[in-house]
């Protein structure tokens, strides 16, 4: 089984986080519905599943507004049923993710340079100039590796040093989610706030993320949610375990490969995501090619 992952599909570019396009969206999942007997993953007892069998499932992550307007009528055209993941407090409050949140103002920022003086940032990162993009897209990836507790500090100082830019309003609402249930598609968890889970050792912060989404999404959809999906694939055996006890009884990863069920746990099972990249890439990553590509050029990694 290959589960691949999508966030947003839209028209509008993006120089930090670019969105699939909808044109190569549509291409890649009539691929997919050709290549690939795709089924609904919370569908499917994947225990049965033989692993030559071409089986595939789509997902989304977060619950942003494209997916219904850009994404969905696409899916219905070729009779795709998919499994759309959302940060609860992301829909209540149509605030996007705190990753497309720093993308956004360090884009539309009006001031020219953040000052980070933290110890625990590398130094071209203490002092970031707006206008310099390159140095600009490196301070994402740098949050990514740090503690929750250590990014909140430096996001909490880019918020208020950005506190002029106004958030577009990018999610859906609880009505739109429930328009794609009604169509027959799944809604899971991916926790409350979008913080990496995994990050932290705060067990109490893990345990509410996991529990007051669920509870939510119970409560505007009827439904409990059985699949946790880890924000940014962020995760550890604690963050398993109070998975297991908020009663989600499927855990979501990234790591970018095929799913083999009688060798990923449950709660850890891969993904594959597809970027908004060119049409020959996008098919090689569809066929492993590119991560088998990076093994031989790394192996080990």
């Amino acid at each position: 089984m290959i589960n691949f992952l999508f966030h947003r599909v839209h028209p509008e570019r993006d120089q930090l986080w670019d969105p699939m396009d909808v044109p190569l969206f549509e291409k890649a999942i009539k691929y997919i519905s050709n290549k690939f007997d795709v089924v609904c993953f919370e569908e499917t007892d994947v225990s049965t599943l033989a692993k030559h069998q071409r089986v595939a499932t789509v997902m989304f992550d977060d619950g942003y507004l494209d997916n219904l307007e850009y994404a969905a009528p696409i899916l219905q055209k070729y009779n795709i049923k998919a499994s759309f993941y959302v940060a609860t407090n992301c829909i209540n409050q149509n605030k996007p993710t705190w990753t497309y949140e720093l993308d956004y103002k360090l884009q539309h920022a009006t001031c020219a340079a953040l000052e980070l003086p933290f110890e625990y940032i590398a130094e071209p990162l203490k002092s970031v100039q707006l206008a310099d993009i390159d140095t600009v897209a490196k301070l994402k990836p740098a949050l990514k590796k740090m503690s929750y507790e250590y990014r909140s500090k430096v996001l909490d100082s880019i918020h208020a040093q950005t506190a002029d830019v106004e958030l577009p309003k990018l999610m859906m609402n609880w009505q739109e989610v429930q328009q794609l249930k009604n169509a027959g598609h799944y809604i899971g968890s991916h926790s409350v706030n979008h913080y990496m889970l995994g990050t932290t050792d705060n067990q109490e912060l893990v345990a509410y993320e996991l529990q007051a989404s669920a509870k939510t999404i119970q409560e505007e959809l009827g439904h409990f949610p059985t699949t946790i999906s880890y924000p940014i694939g962020s995760y550890n055996h604690t963050t398993i375990e109070l998975s297991k006890e908020a009663g989600y009884t499927r855990g979501l990863a990234t790591k970018q490969k095929r799913y083999h069920p009688d060798k990923d746990p449950i709660f850890e099972v891969p993904r594959v995501e597809l970027y908004n990249e060119s049409w020959p890439k996008t098919k090689m990553r569809i066929h492993g090619v590119v991560e088998q590509i990076k093994r031989i050029l790394k192996p080990g990694s």
